[in-house]
C-alpha cells in the first residue's frame, strides 16, 4: 500500500464509499451532510488549509482508503476521517497498513513522538484496529456528540513512537 494526497479526481470513489448518513457520521462526524458533495470537501479544505486529506492505494494503485492529518494547537497531530472504502475490503489489513503510513507521514511532517485520533465508542472494528496498532485510550478524554437525535461517546486515543 502507498499513500498519496487527495485530489478531487478521487471524489467519485469517496462518494461511492459513503452509502448513507450513518456511515458519513461515523467517518466524518458532523462536519459534512449526506450525500457528501465535492463542494462540501472544497469548502472544508478552504476553511482548513493546514489539514491534508490522503488516499490509500492498493498494490495496483486503486484507491481503497481515505484519511486526514490534522495539526493541533498542542503540536500533536491527529488522524481523522479514516475510512476503508469498499466494505468487501474491510478486515483485510488495509486499515492497519494505511494508518501506519499516516503515522509515518505525521512523524515526517511534524517530528512528533505522539499522534492522536478520536473514535466512536461503539465503532468496535475501528477500536480493535487502533489498539492492534498500538493506540491507547487517554483517560478522561471522552465527549458526547449527537447525531439523528442519538447521543454517541467519542473517545480520544494516542499512539506514541
Amino acid at each position: 500500500m502507498t499513500i498519496t494526497k487527495y485530489s478531487i479526481l478521487y471524489f467519485n470513489f469517496l462518494s461511492r464509499w459513503i452509502t448513507d448518513a450513518n456511515l458519513l457520521f461515523q467517518f466524518a462526524g458532523t462536519d459534512f451532510s449526506f450525500p457528501i458533495t465535492e463542494l462540501q470537501l472544497i469548502g472544508y479544505q478552504k476553511n482548513h488549509p493546514n489539514r491534508n486529506f490522503y488516499i490509500g492505494l492498493n498494490t495496483v494503485n486503486e484507491p481503497v482508503a481515505f484519511g486526514e492529518i490534522i495539526p493541533q494547537g498542542n503540536n500533536i497531530p491527529r488522524i481523522g476521517r479514516l475510512l476503508i472504502g469498499n466494505p468487501q475490503e474491510r478486515g483485510k489489513g488495509f486499515g492497519t497498513s494505511f494508518i501506519h503510513l499516516l503515522l509515518a507521514e505525521c512523524k515526517a511532517l511534524f517530528q512528533t513522538k505522539t499522534v492522536e485520533l478520536f473514535v466512536l465508542e461503539n465503532n468496535l472494528p475501528a477500536v480493535h484496529c487502533y489498539r492492534k496498532i498500538g493506540f491507547q485510550f487517554l483517560p478522561n478524554q471522552s465527549w458526547k456528540v449527537s447525531h439523528n437525535q442519538q447521543n454517541f461517546v467519542l473517545l480520544k486515543m494516542a499512539y506514541n513512537f
